[in-house]
């Protein structure tokens, strides 16, 4: 599988980089150790998933979450965030990151 990090998926990184140094390698390792059994199956292809955050390294519930959307042999990451700064991402939320990321990958 091959992750295409989009730069509206960057812009994320970058933001939540001011409050968590490590994030990059803690998304790096994900992709490494990348497998397609998702902690939670949204739909049309769109998976949910934990990543480690080891700038805090306590409980899961601050690990970040991840939206992924696998399209053909390609993961797109849509929406990373962290637990202790956001419960949840909507549904609407997924389709607009959905919408940008398809738009600059096309």
């Amino acid at each position: 599988m091959k992750f295409i990090k989009t730069k509206f998926f960057e812009e994320q990184v970058k933001k939540l980089k001011n409050k968590y140094l490590k994030i990059e390698k803690d998304i790096l390792k994900f992709e490494n150790d990348f497998e397609i059994e998702p902690f939670s199956d949204l739909w049309w292809n769109i998976f949910k998933y934990r990543i480690r955050n080891s700038s805090i390294p306590v409980w899961k519930r601050g690990w970040f979450r991840i939206i992924l959307k696998k399209y053909n042999n390609i993961i797109l990451p849509l929406i990373i965030y962290s637990k202790t700064i956001k419960e949840n991402v909507s549904d609407i939320e997924i389709i607009e990151a959905l919408e940008k990321v398809l738009k600059e990958i096309n």
